[in-house]
């Protein structure tokens, strides 16, 4: 026989199965049953009061299934896949250190032409102002000084 179950607001159904509400949300979610309605079936209910079964067989695995050869082999590969992503960062932290240092020189060089322009400028900048400071003189005092 599957009953209806009537709750007025979704607390009232949390509080009834004695979860939170992020796990009802994620529980319903799941399954498929709509969050937004009053009325649930006695197996909806079943269904949201149910703790997950992954975890459990997950741990049943770990515990009692896995022998220990398999474990090794496991934890082994695990080894071979962390030395190989640990070498795989250590070449990427290489050429990275390269490109940096290649950047920082790249950086000095710059600097240097900038630095290099501007006294430059500022030796134009000097001449310019002696010129203009420099009072005209007349033909006849160019001329015999």
């Amino acid at each position: 026989m599957n009953s209806k179950n009537t709750f007025r607001t979704t607390t009232e159904l949390i509080n009834f199965l004695g979860i939170g509400r992020p796990t009802f949300y994620r529980r319903a979610k799941k399954l498929g049953i709509e969050t937004n309605k009053h009325l649930y079936s006695d197996e909806e209910i079943k269904l949201l009061s149910q703790k997950s079964t992954v975890k459990k067989d997950f741990k049943s695995n770990t515990h009692g299934e896995i022998h220990n050869n398999d474990s090794v082999s496991i934890i082994q590969a695990q080894l071979r896949n962390s030395s190989r992503t640990i070498e795989q960062q250590t070449k990427q932290l290489y050429a990275k250190d390269k490109q940096i240092s290649e950047l920082h020189n790249l950086l000095d060089q710059q600097q240097k032409l900038t630095l290099d322009l501007q006294s430059r400028l500022d030796n134009k900048n000097q001449e310019l102002l002696d010129l203009k400071e420099t009072p005209k003189k007349g033909f006849w005092r160019r001329l015999f000084g």
